[in-house]
């Protein structure tokens, strides 16, 4: 916890300058091994089976990830951590959504955790005024890219392109295929 302390206080002192604030937004890492823990002990996060909880969400942290072997693996460590989407299709712009909670002691957040138009990303109901919401996303998106992820292999569509992307890992070894239907 003091590490935590100290590291905001830094900040604080520090400013945010315009590159301090790039670099960290851009990064969404923690690269504190004994902070991650830390972090990771003080959250608890479970899947939300209800549908009808969707309504509301927009994008609220981006996961700085667009496609490729990365998506992939985001999408086998949700798969380790929660097991099958809420949601699924084969459009590439809305493959799949997870509803998840994430809890602080006596405070709980509902995070939506989707692939759509611009890749994986996080969102959050924005008819609620969840106070600390950022941090507890931020902690459940360094929870997903710290996961191994599980097999699986995909195969969605960008139509707007004509597009076919296979997708999926195997061994903790993740893939990512795109090609164009036209010449198929």
């Amino acid at each position: 916890m003091y590490k935590l302390i100290t590291l905001l206080i830094l900040v604080v002192l520090m400013g945010c300058s315009d590159n301090t604030r790039e670099r960290s937004e851009q990064a969404n890492l923690i690269n504190d091994n004994s902070l991650k823990e830390e972090l990771n002990a003080m959250y608890t996060y479970k899947s939300i089976t209800e549908e009808d909880q969707t309504l509301g969400f927009s994008k609220f942290l981006d996961t700085g990830i667009f496609e490729g072997e990365e998506s992939a693996k985001f999408r086998g460590s949700l798969l380790t951590l929660f097991g099958d989407p809420l949601y699924k299709s084969d459009n590439a712009e809305d493959a799949y959504h997870y509803l998840i909670e994430v809890s602080k002691d006596a405070s709980k957040w509902c995070f939506m955790v989707y692939e759509g138009p611009s890749g994986p990303s996080i969102g959050c109901d924005s008819n609620e005024n969840q106070p600390n919401a950022i941090e507890a996303s931020k902690a459940l998106l360094e929870k997903i890219r710290e996961t191994t992820p599980s097999d699986f292999n995909e195969v969605i569509y960008y139509e707007d392109f004509d597009s076919k992307i296979t997708y999926g890992c195997k061994n903790g070894e993740c893939f990512y295929k795109e090609e164009n239907e036209e010449s198929h």
